[in-house]
């Protein structure tokens, strides 16, 4: 299933993983909750696959705009880039 995020879903969720270490947390161990928390639905989830760890904040933060490209739109795969 493809999910739309609006630029306002990805600018918001880009904000909390650059920068904030609870929704860090939350999204490592419940992803679905944590897009929950700042008003994704749910089933986005399953576009970013089992997203084991993520990238520093320096390193999302530093690749904000490309990943603003690859998040807004449509997600009908797995999202790349957010480990290592």
């Amino acid at each position: 299933m493809a999910t739309s995020l609006t630029p306002q879903q990805v600018d918001t969720l880009l904000d909390k993983l650059g920068s904030d270490d609870a929704f860090r947390e939350l999204w490592s161990t419940d992803t679905a909750a944590a897009l929950k928390s700042i008003g994704i639905p749910e089933t986005a989830a399953a576009c970013f696959g089992n997203v084991k760890s993520l990238a520093s904040k320096d390193k999302l933060q530093a690749s904000r705009s490309a990943l603003q490209k690859r998040l807004t739109g449509l997600l009908d795969q797995s999202v790349q880039g957010f480990s290592g």
